[in-house]
């Protein structure tokens, strides 16, 4: 007779910190990064990876934040300086274009790629140091409003 046990799966995610990721970003971003600053205690920190060059070239500085969202969905915040439409295809799996939002100010285009139940917002800024964010996951468009809207430039 032979029992098999399933293994244990996280019931909640692992929070990671994005401290050191966040201190690395403000010393060597060309650009005025940005970071969330004031999202609720139920966003929770998931993953944070700092890219300096690599896939998106020489130069380049980027950033992925992951959070589970209060809900439970995923939602992330990508920014870089890398060329803004292929960044932009990439980080969006090559959505489909919808009707942009007004959000602080700022135009965000939006894009839905229904296939992988994902829903994203994206925007650049120019300037003598143009840099690219993109908030994309498959959270619910009010999460990622509230997540783009969270946006502060981070202090170097």
């Amino acid at each position: 007779m032979v029992a098999a046990v399933p293994a244990p799966h996280a019931v909640e995610p692992v929070t990671v910190s994005y401290r050191a990721d966040l201190a690395g970003l403000a010393s060597a971003a060309p650009y005025p990064a940005v970071a969330p600053d004031g999202l609720p205690a139920s966003w929770q920190p998931v993953s944070t990876v700092l890219a300096l060059g690599g896939a998106n070239g020489a130069g380049t500085v980027t950033w992925h934040l992951g959070y589970m969202t209060p809900d439970g969905s995923l939602a992330s915040l990508e920014e870089s300086n890398a060329a803004a439409g292929a960044f932009v295809r990439r980080m969006t799996n090559g959505g489909t274009a919808l009707p942009p939002v007004s959000l602080a100010g700022e135009t965000w285009r939006r894009s839905a790629t229904p296939s992988r139940g994902q829903r994203s917002m994206y925007a650049s800024f120019a300037g003598a140091a143009g840099f690219t964010v993109v908030v994309t996951g498959n959270a619910a468009w009010g999460e990622l409003r509230e997540l783009a809207a969270s946006l502060r430039p981070v202090a170097g």
